[in-house]
């Protein structure tokens, strides 16, 4: 079997993202836009070429660029550009030492005896290699790729609450919808892909959105990697 996981509140906590590395992200990503010129163009720079996706309005000013910026963060708004925005400012805090990503320590076993896992997540791609690559461990930085075959998006796949999303996922790995295990916290990310015909695990963790009895009743629910 395939296994494919999500990453906030399955093998992370989901206060991770929301209290480090959002927060992280609003304190330093100025710093990557100091030299930006507007309007914006995609051909200034790395940084500028990313924020160039954005709507023209958010392009002409840095009081607009940093007005559209807090919206979208505030929302939380699953924007293909904010996420590949956000993914440059992490790489540069995972490289400092100033984030280590604190994945709990049965998904860190899980990973190191697993033998087919793939990443899906609402973050960019580039995102969650710096987070698999930067992993907590016994106060340690390790890198937990190489136990990884592969990594899926928002724009390589489609939204995750969507069916279509985890046919997509399917195909690309190259093997049938029901050869793959989906685990999630979202009870309907679970629900699209059990309708993709995906096997899933609804993973209930400290802190995580709760479900209602009824909703994950037709599912199966784990609390731990340690048994999967």
């Amino acid at each position: 079997m395939v296994a494919l996981l999500d990453i906030e509140g399955t093998v992370c906590s989901i206060s991770f993202v929301k209290d480090v590395l959002y927060p992280y992200f609003l304190e330093t990503y100025a710093q990557a836009i100091e030299s930006i010129k507007y309007p914006i163009t995609a051909d200034q720079d790395e940084i500028s070429h990313i924020l160039s996706g954005f709507p023209e309005n958010a392009k002409q000013s840095k009081e607009n660029l940093h007005q559209h910026i807090s919206t979208l963060v505030s929302n939380d708004i699953k924007d293909p550009v904010l996420k590949a925005f956000q993914g440059k400012v992490w790489k540069s805090g995972y490289a400092k030492g100033e984030l280590r990503a604190p994945v709990y320590p049965d998904a860190v076993d899980f990973l190191q005896r697993s033998t087919s896992t793939y990443i899906y997540s609402s973050g960019s791609v580039a995102a969650q290699k710096l987070l698999f690559s930067h992993v907590d461990v016994d106060g340690k930085s390790a890198d937990l790729t190489p136990k990884l075959s592969g990594y899926f998006d928002i724009t390589t796949s489609g939204f995750k609450q969507e069916q279509s999303s985890y046919t997509n996922i399917a195909g690309e790995i190259g093997v049938d919808a029901k050869d793959i295990v989906f685990y999630s916290d979202n009870i309907n990310e679970i629900k699209a892909a059990h309708a993709a015909g995906l096997a899933t695990r609804l993973v209930v963790r400290p802190g995580n959105e709760p479900v209602a009895d009824a909703e994950k009743a037709p599912f199966t629910t784990i609390t731990t990697f340690a048994n999967e």
